[in-house]
């Protein structure tokens, strides 16, 4: 009724980066730009498991853009999608009745 030789894809790559938030994903473009500067190429797979590769890391979020500017230097011009600046940041601190 059910054989034991089941028919598989198989895709071989050099690296797999588990997680497409910011850190597999800074991971990713910085091996891939390495391997652009060095005319090498690395075989690079990011699985997520989020609907799709960010789903779960921009929605709503306050970001230092640090990062992304070294990594894309003209990420502005290449039309990212950051559209508003954070204008004032606001602390709150919450503490037990206790101290």
């Amino acid at each position: 009724m059910f054989s034991n030789e089941v028919e598989r894809d198989r895709l071989d790559y050099d690296v797999l980066i588990v997680g497409a938030g910011p850190a597999g994903l800074s991971t990713a473009i910085k091996l891939k730009q390495m391997c652009k500067e060095t005319d090498k190429n690395l075989e690079v797979c990011v699985i997520e498991k989020g609907s799709h590769v960010g789903a779960h890391i921009l929605s709503g979020n306050v970001f230092e853009p640090r990062a992304l500017n070294e990594l894309f230097p003209n990420w502005k011009e290449l039309g990212a999608p950051l559209e508003t600046k954070v204008k004032k940041d606001k602390f709150m601190f919450f503490k037990d009745d206790k101290s």
